[in-house]
C-alpha cells in the first residue's frame, strides 16, 4: 500500500468546529462524512519541527529531542521514511516550509527526494519593493525569534528565501504531488509522499497568488496597513514580551485572513482529491490529512503557535482515507504520534492494532503533549520561560507548568482553569 501524508501547517481544529464566524469549508465538511474523521486529535508540540518528528518517529518530543534545545533530530530511532525506503518505497518530501528546507539536521531524514515549490517574484510591482524594504526586519526576526537554525541565521541570502517561501504556492505543490503519484504508478513503484502545505501558515495569504488583496477603498487600504502592523508584531513574537497588547481590530483582521486562507485551502484540496480520484491514484493508497499544530489569535494572550499547550495550539483535525476501511466519526482522544504506527503497519501490511482500532484507542486513552521553551529568543516574559507538559483525556486535561498544575476542560474554551494545589511538574518524563 502506498502512503500519502498531507500536513496543513497551522490548521487548528477550533476554526473548523461548528459555530458562528467559522470559515466556509464544504470540502472539509464532506471529507468528515466520507473518511475516518477524528475530532479529538492532538499534536505532541505546538510548532513544526517537534510535531513533525513525532509523526515521523512515533516518539514524544522529550524522546526524539528535536525541539528548541537541539533544533535537529540526531536520535537513533528510524524515521518512517527510513523504514519504508529500506523496504523499497520511493520517498519524497514536498514543502517550502523553511523549517523543512534541509538545513536543520535530521528533519527530513530518509526522504530521498525533496522538492520546494516556491513562487516566483514578479519583476515589476509593489511586492519586490516591499520585500526589499522588509529585508532588515526579516533578518532581525530570523535572529531574534529562536525558531531558526544557526546555519539559517548566518546565511545572508536566507532572509529573501524566507520571504519568498511566505508567498502562496500550495497549488503548485499539490500539482507536483499528483505528478509524482502518477509517475510512481506508471513505473509500478511503491511510494511514500509527504507534503507540508504552507498557505494557511502566517502571514495567512487571503489570495491564491498574493499576500494581500488589492484595496478597493480607503478603509480597505487602512485595513491592509493595520494587518501589516499586526503581522510584524506577531512575526517578531512581541506577544511573549511583558505588557504586550494587540488592538482588537488588528486581532480580527488576522483571524479574518486566517479563515480566508483556510477557505482557499479547502478549494485547493477539493481540486486535488477530485483529480487524484479521477486518475485512480488513491485506490491503493493510505491518505492521512492533518495538521502539525494549531494557531492562537489572542486566546490566553497568545498568537501564532508557540509557548502554549492550550487547545487552540495543539488540537488539530485528522482525516484518514484507508482503502479497506469505511467512513466513521471518532471522538476518542488520539495523539498524532500514533500516525507513525498506522502508516508503518498499512504500508508494510502488518497485522497489528493501530489508532483505527477501538482496542488500540481503549489502550491509549491519554494524549501527551510537551513544549520545550526556547532559550534563544530575547525579552520573553518570565511566564514563558518554562517547559510544559499536558495530559489529555476525554473530559479532563492536566497542564503542568512552572511547578503548577491546571485542570482544564478540553471541550470548553479553557478560560476558567481550576488550579491544583501542591502539584509539581518535571521538565522531562
Amino acid at each position: 500500500m502506498n502512503l500519502l501524508l498531507l500536513v496543513i501547517d497551522s490548521l487548528r481544529a477550533l476554526s473548523l468546529a461548528p459555530g458562528p464566524g467559522r470559515p466556509a469549508t464544504p470540502f472539509f465538511d464532506r471529507l468528515s462524512r466520507e473518511s475516518l474523521a477524528f475530532s479529538r486529535a492532538y499534536a505532541t508540540e505546538c510548532w513544526t519541527l517537534p510535531s513533525h518528528l513525532s509523526l515521523f518517529t512515533g516518539l514524544l518530543p522529550s524522546q526524539h529531542g528535536a525541539h528548541f534545545r537541539a533544533l535537529g533530530y540526531l536520535g537513533r530511532a528510524p524515521t518512517l521514511a527510513e523504514i519504508l525506503a529500506r523496504e523499497g518505497f520511493r520517498t519524497e518530501a514536498v514543502t517550502r516550509n523553511p523549517v523543512l528546507d534541509g538545513t536543520i539536521p535530521g528533519a527530513l531524514r530518509g526522504f530521498e527526494r525533496r522538492t520546494a515549490p516556491i513562487a516566483r517574484l514578479p519583476r515589476l510591482g509593489a511586492l519586490p519593493l516591499l520585500l526589499a524594504l522588509s529585508k532588515p526586519r526579516l533578518r532581525r526576526q530570523i535572529r531574534e525569534t529562536g525558531f531558526f537554525h544557526p546555519r539559517q541565521v548566518a546565511n545572508a541570502r536566507f532572509a529573501l528565501d524566507f520571504a519568498r517561501r511566505m508567498l502562496p504556492a500550495d497549488a503548485a505543490a499539490l500539482d507536483h504531488v499528483l505528478e509524482r503519484l502518477a509517475a510512481h504508478r506508471r513505473r509500478g513503484e511503491r511510494c511514500f509522499v509527504f507534503c507540508n502545505l504552507f498557505d494557511v501558515h502566517a502571514p495567512y495569504p487571503p489570495c491564491e497568488r498574493s499576500l494581500f488583496e488589492p484595496p478597493r477603498s480607503p478603509r480597505e487600504l487602512a485595513d491592509v496597513a493595520l494587518a501589516l502592523d499586526a503581522l510584524a508584531k506577531i512575526g517578531r513574537h512581541q506577544y511573549l514580551r511583558p505588557g504586550f497588547r494587540m488592538p482588537e481590530r488588528g486581532r480580527r483582521l488576522l483571524l479574518q485572513r486566517y479563515h480566508r486562507a483556510i477557505e482557499l485551502m479547502d478549494r485547493k484540496l477539493e481540486r486535488f482529491f477530485a483529480e487524484a480520484r479521477g486518475a485512480g491514484l488513491l485506490e491503493d493508497t493510505l491518505v492521512v490529512l492533518t495538521s502539525d499544530h494549531g494557531e492562537a489569535f489572542g486566546e490566553h494572550g497568545l498568537f501564532l503557535h508557540d509557548a502554549s499547550l492550550y487547545e487552540p495550539n495543539i488540537r488539530v483535525p485528522l482525516w484518514i482515507l484507508h482503502p479497506e476501511r469505511g467512513a466513521a466519526a471518532v471522538d476518542d482522544v488520539v495523539s498524532l504520534r500514533a500516525v507513525f504506527g498506522l502508516a508503518r503497519a498499512a504500508a508494510l501490511g502488518l497485522r497489528e492494532p493501530t489508532l483505527l482500532d477501538e482496542s488500540f484507542r481503549a489502550a491509549h486513552p491519554v494524549a501527551i503533549a510537551e513544549h520545550f521553551h526556547t532559550p534563544h529568543a530575547r525579552e520573553i516574559a518570565g511566564r514563558f520561560r518554562h517547559d510544559q507538559r499536558a495530559a489529555i483525556r476525554r473530559d479532563r486535561k492536566l497542564l503542568l507548568r512552572a511547578g503548577r498544575a491546571e485542570l482544564l476542560d478540553p471541550r470548553g474554551d479553557e478560560s476558567s482553569p481550576e488550579r491544583v494545589r501542591g502539584a509539581r511538574c518535571a521538565a522531562h518524563p
